[in-house]
């Protein structure tokens, strides 16, 4: 016996939708492969015990941490930041004189 029309229209779309979710979440998983020089625990981002203590606590040191700015978008938040604090103050007085 056939099935009606009307139950084969919602069986196609789940199935594009379940193939069109699925090849995304494929090509997402990717393997990161080791440097060849490092093993496992030198690669991790944790920090080494330096064998001192200070007020009872054990001193770690963390591994280096690189931090790159442009100069062109702090010149671009500095003006936003001056504006908002310009607004502030304006809100504040606004408060301070109470209602008209």
């Amino acid at each position: 016996m056939a099935m009606p029309l009307a139950h084969l229209i919602p069986a196609a779309l789940v199935t594009i939708v379940l193939i069109a979710t699925s090849v995304p979440a494929a090509a997402a998983e990717t393997i990161v492969s080791q440097p060849p020089g490092k093993t496992s625990t030198e690669s991790q981002n944790v920090g080494v015990f330096t064998g001192k203590f200070v007020d009872g606590m054990p001193v770690y040191q963390l591994p280096p941490l690189n931090v790159i700015g442009y100069r062109k978008v702090e010149l671009v938040k500095l003006p936003r930041e001056e504006q908002s604090a310009r607004n502030k103050q304006v809100r504040a007085k606004a408060v301070a004189r109470g209602p008209a």
